[in-house]
């Protein structure tokens, strides 16, 4: 037997390897088969016609794709807490944690070796794995290697840090279950103390009522935070018509993430080994095995499961009745402060095992945490740190946006110190704004968004309640506060560029179409049909559709469309069906030289597309009106229509519509016998 002062200890090793191999083993199978088989399978036809052969990609690409593909963090989570639990399974059954701590053996040397059995088990097929895709990719004639070993040595750092939290979470815990638990709460705990807060405020504070939107992934949550941060990046560009690569380049993110994450993970080992120098043989099956963690848990539970509670009964109460803003704070307050009180002696059951937990300690300590939530709440409601009128710096804004009827982006310094400006005004007079509905209940409203994009990558999104800036009740101070957006919104310059789109003023029509509705009374159907211009030439079809544009952006400029506004859908919805027309009308416009700027896709960070045409051409859907006099008159010249009677409103659609049988919530669509009419629904 080995000293009672090493680190290491064979026998104990090899005792720990026997009782873990097979979940390396089975690691490894599916490593093997994520990495190389796959990989060799997607290559088999390489030298054939395949599709990626085709378009030019070369096995350097495969292989950087491949391995930009490959989990990390997802993998090394689970294997993590399985070796590990294994490993240590002994400290959670009474007879074999007397038993190991009575052998000669140190606890220095039972917790080192079984931290180093661990990681071995954990990280061998890792390794094994990158040597067989290192020759399978080298067989199949790749370079650039080096990026299946960046791969192991994130999996491998994020193998020794989920190591270092499922030792800590198992030397908490005098149970392997909720030592388990712990495990998944610890690696998950920022992000759910977070999502807990944004749940309060988007439900409480005035302007967040969207701010589940804005989660950023931070460092404190490794599992999520590695793989956006620390990765194989293979960056491919594709032509106009995404046929052929045309350039290629990577690149290895996040060599200082990692670095951070290992010396985490050696201090997390470091204290880890001092609860275990110190813990108790008797503690376990307890609950929770050191003492310090009690009061954490038990007031960290009861805080935040208390205060998302109250926030959720106040919201319900609001459904079931207007409150005003101070109202619904103090439903939310005093329901998160008793709810917390009773989760509070609840853990304390837990924890103790034993319901006799009511004494005068217990209470005052409660009493304690009860003032701190108090004041946590009381700070939220008076917006100490100053969230509501948050507006960010100009200097840190990539760009901001707004979302009414339609989506703005700007990204020019001085359209956005106007918003800034702008939105700074609207936040002058809270009080009543934050009220409005609750005020103003008889007048229709809607909500608008507002979002900056920040050069670090973070979100700010706002999301605020308005009425009818038309009714004769609201306030002089609620206009001066939302008159501005609408006026700046309404801007034609302005919808021009961001509604059409920023190749507005430099663009081809590609296409164009106006569509007419024919009624077919002998079978109480309708068919929406479009002139083609079959006999014209492309080059002739375009000048049409431009000079149909161009009139277009005269009613553009007119003030006749896109006009946005605070009134609800029901707003003269009457008289709006009146002068609305139910036929379509549609364009695409495109400019092959300039990239489309898309302010909605900008505006929902969403992706624009990978073909080369949706970038350089966008779909244009147009809501005409009667009052379109110069768009209309260009449709009829140019022969999408012949006469006035071909023009119908909503409301005449309707009335003929539901003369046919018909209500407006049938999901109706006619066939087409010949099939060369486009349908409609």
């Amino acid at each position: 037997m080995q000293s009672k002062t090493s680190f290491f200890n064979m026998a104990l090793f090899k005792k720990n390897i026997s009782r873990t191999w097979i979940a390396g083993l089975l690691y490894f199978v599916l490593l093997l088969l994520m990495l190389p088989v796959y990989f060799v399978i997607n290559t088999a036809n390489i030298n054939g016609d395949d599709w990626y052969t085709r378009l030019g990609y070369t096995m350097e690409m495969r292989l950087y794709e491949h391995m930009s593909s490959i989990p990390t963090t997802f993998l090394a989570i689970i294997i993590s807490i399985i070796v590990t639990g294994i490993t240590f399974w002994y400290l959670f059954n009474r007879r074999d944690n007397y038993m190991m701590h009575s052998f000669p053996v140190s606890r220095r040397s039972l917790f080192f070796t079984g931290i180093l059995s661990s990681l071995t088990v954990s990280l061998l097929p890792v390794v094994l794995v990158s040597v067989i895709m290192t020759i399978a990719a080298a067989a199949r004639g790749c370079s650039g290697l080096v990026c299946i070993w960046y791969w192991a040595l994130i999996v491998a750092v994020s193998t020794l840090l989920f190591t270092a939290i499922a030792i800590f979470s198992l030397m908490i815990s005098g149970q392997i279950v909720t030592g388990i638990i712990f495990y998944f709460i610890f690696n998950f705990l920022y992000l759910m103390m977070e999502i807990a807060f944004r749940l309060t405020a988007s439900i409480l504070i005035w302007g967040l009522s969207e701010t589940m939107n804005g989660i950023q992934y931070k460092i404190w949550t490794p599992v999520l935070y590695i793989p956006d941060k620390a990765k194989v990046l293979s960056n491919i560009v594709m032509d106009d018509n995404y046929t052929q690569v045309i350039h290629f380049d990577h690149s290895f993110m996040g060599g200082d993430i990692l670095a951070i994450y290992a010396v985490a993970a050696i201090v997390i080992i470091i204290v880890s080994y001092q609860l275990y120098r110190f813990k108790k043989l008797e503690t376990v099956l307890d609950f929770i095995a050191v003492p310090f963690m009690k009061p954490v848990f038990s007031v960290g539970m009861s805080f935040f499961i208390s205060m998302v509670a109250g926030a959720f009964i106040s919201g319900m109460v609001e459904a079931l009745t207007p409150l005003s803003y101070d109202t619904k704070f103090g439903i939310a307050i005093i329901s998160a402060l008793i709810l917390g009180v009773i989760i509070y002696f609840a853990t304390q059951m837990l924890i103790e095992k034993t319901l006799r937990v009511f004494c005068a300690k217990k209470a005052f300590h409660c009493g304690i945490y009860s003032l701190a939530a108090l004041a946590i709440l009381l700070c939220m409601r008076l917006d100490v740190i100053g969230i509501e009128n948050k507006v960010p710096a100009l200097k840190d804004i990539e760009w901001a946006g707004i979302e009414n009827d339609y989506t703005m982006v700007f990204t020019d310094e001085m359209e956005i110190e106007a918003f800034r400006q702008m939105h700074q005004n609207f936040l002058t007079d809270k009080k009543e704004l934050r009220n409005i509905n609750y005020n103003y209940p008889d007048v229709d409203g809607k909500t608008f968004s507002i979002r900056y994009k920040l050069k670090n990558g973070d979100i700010v999104i706002r999301s605020y309640p308005v009425i009818n800036t038309e009714a004769s009740v609201v306030s002089s101070e609620y206009l001066a506060a939302t008159q501005p957006i609408l006026d700046f919104v309404n801007n034609p310059g302005r919808i021009k560029e961001h509604v059409i789109g920023n190749i507005w003023n430099n663009c081809e029509v590609k296409s164009m179409d106006f569509g007419i509705v024919i009624d077919v009374p002998e079978t109480h159907d309708y068919y929406m049909e479009y002139t083609e211009f079959d006999e014209l030439s492309t080059k002739e079809k375009k000048a049409k559709f431009k000079r149909v544009y161009d009139e277009f952006l005269k009613d553009v400029d007119a003030g006749k469309v896109f006009q946005q506004s605070f009134a609800g859908y029901d707003y003269q919805y009457d008289a709006n069906q009146k002068t609305t027309l139910y036929n379509s009308f549609d364009f695409v416009i495109k400019n092959p030289d300039v990239l489309y700027f898309s302010d909605s896709d900008t505006f929902y960070d969403n992706d624009y597309g990978t073909s080369g045409d949706v970038l350089h051409e966008q779909s244009i859907y147009v809501e005409l009106n009667t009052d379109c006099t110069n768009t209309l008159k260009a449709l009829k010249d140019e022969g999408f229509y012949s006469d006035e009677k071909d023009l119908i409103t909503n409301y005449d659609f309707s009335r003929k519509y539901e003369s046919y049988g018909y209500s407006d919530s049938d999901d109706y669509v006619y066939e087409d016998p010949d099939g060369d009419l486009a349908p409609w629904d």
